[in-house]
């Protein structure tokens, strides 16, 4: 029970920022330090003056001592030795008297002196003894102790003060840093947080914040475009549809009922293929690691069995070149098929006569690379990047005759990317060549044969 409240206690009253923080630690790191020096010297100068006045006091008798007409008169309070120009007195003493409190002491704390400082014993005549006090050693060491401690206290006022301005300097770019950052919001993505001129850590900082907040602009702002986008891809199909219902119901004995159910069940065939392309890409966004179900499997296998299934309209020829196998990837085997879908869409959409697929492997740097390459009319230099963005459409009318939604090249694009390979537009006249490359493992036993590589 003790541990929470002292924990509580403590988070209470430990200071809430760091520079006072720091100002607090500085204070107490110059301090110790100095304070022990100083007392080091104190006792160190202390030592030095009760030596000093015990010789003194060893050689105040005369030569053969006080005669009782020449001593001294007794007495416990100190007399000004005139012609020395210190104190001293005479304590009359009894045989067998104690002499407790005549023990000689010097203090290192000048504001808990007693008004008489203890005696020192001196010369003993009979029952005489002559006494010097310790009142001028006392006072040198106080003045030296207060010197001591007033230079003490200043140093650490002067390290501290500094402290706190030096900290608070450094410290202003990154309050400056916390108010811009505090400001911005969803809708001021634009904003930036100032980059201090010197190149420091916190400049590093800054610029690092500032990269970052690139980041989130482009991500906030394709996110922005794709809902948008997807919102008006949605709406077309859902429009049609309606139109397609509200003319059928308006004049029942005059609709065309089987038509009317086809482009009814067209429409919501197209709306299932956007909602489950967009759920994938949802999905995909949300993926950071390796492709869910990943593991190893022939690639050639699933070439093969894709081109089996896929059925080309009668005017297209597909052409298959295929490097005997097998040739091992690791990653999804359900997503790269899509993969190799969609590029065939494209293609098949594209295309005048021919698609040739062609895989291979690349043994000087151990990859597999499927070529699907269309002879249609290909895609302008300048739109190699933007094709693989997403809800991109180079021309309007014939995809959206075709059913795409520019979905296709976007997905496959980020499955690639996920299984840590490339997807690229080649330059190849005529039609569009595209190539998948994938990093494929280091197989055991010897390898593939170098005489297939290409």
């Amino acid at each position: 029970m003790k541990r929470p409240r002292l924990r509580a206690l403590w988070r209470r009253l430990r200071p809430g920022t760091m520079r006072m923080r720091l100002t607090l630690l500085t204070a107490g790191i110059t301090l110790v330090p100095l304070a022990a020096g100083a007392v080091a010297v104190g006792m160190t100068v202390k030592m030095t003056l009760f030596q000093e006045a015990q010789e003194k006091t060893s050689s105040l008798s005369p030569p053969g001592g006080y005669t009782p007409g020449a001593a001294p008169p007794c007495t416990r309070h100190p007399m000004l030795d005139m012609t020395e120009g210190e104190h001293r007195f005479t304590i009359c003493l009894a045989v067998g008297d104690s002499d407790e409190g005549l023990i000689p002491a010097l203090s290192l704390i000048p504001w808990t002196d007693p008004q008489e400082s203890p005696p020192m014993r001196g010369h003993f005549d009979g029952d005489m003894q002559v006494i010097h006090s310790l009142d001028v050693y006392q006072t040198r060491l106080n003045t030296l102790m207060w010197s001591l401690t007033g230079g003490t206290l200043g140093l650490t006022l002067l390290v501290t003060g500094s402290t706190w301005l030096a900290v608070g300097r450094v410290l202003r770019p990154i309050e400056a840093i916390r108010s811009e950052f505090a400001d911005l919001s969803a809708h001021h993505l634009d904003r930036r947080v100032p980059v201090p001129r010197a190149g420091n850590e916190i400049a590093r900082l800054a610029n690092t914040m500032n990269d970052t907040l690139d980041r989130l602009e482009a991500a906030v702002t394709q996110q922005r475009r794709f809902v948008a986008d997807a919102s008006h891809e949605l709406r077309t199909p859902l429009a049609a549809l309606r139109a397609e219902l509200e003319l059928a119901l308006n004049r029942p004995e005059n609709a065309h009922w089987p038509q009317v159910v086809t482009d009814a069940l067209g429409d919501t065939l197209r709306l299932q293929h956007l909602a489950t392309d967009l759920l994938l890409l949802a999905r995909l966004d949300a993926t950071t690691t390796e492709p869910p179900n990943s593991r190893l499997f022939d690639l050639d296998e699933l070439v093969r069995d894709e081109l089996a299934r896929r059925r080309l309209p009668v005017h297209l020829t597909l052409v298959p070149q295929i490097e005997p196998g097998p040739l091992t990837v690791h990653g999804s085997s359900s997503l790269l098929a899509r993969v190799l879908g969609n590029l065939l869409d494209n293609a098949e959409r594209h295309a005048n006569s021919t698609v040739t697929v062609r895989l291979t492997h690349h043994l000087d740097d151990q990859t597999v690379a499927l070529d699907v390459q269309d002879d249609g009319p290909g895609i302008p230099l300048e739109d190699h990047q933007r094709i693989f963005e997403r809800f991109t459409r180079l021309d309007e009318a014939r995809t959206r005759d075709a059913g795409g939604a520019g979905l296709g090249l976007a997905i496959a694009h980020r499955i690639t990317t996920l299984h840590r390979g490339t997807l690229t537009l080649n330059a190849a006249t005529p039609g569009a060549h595209f190539t998948l490359r994938l990093p494929a493992p280091a197989p055991q036993g010897g390898g593939f044969d170098s005489a297939r590589a290409r």
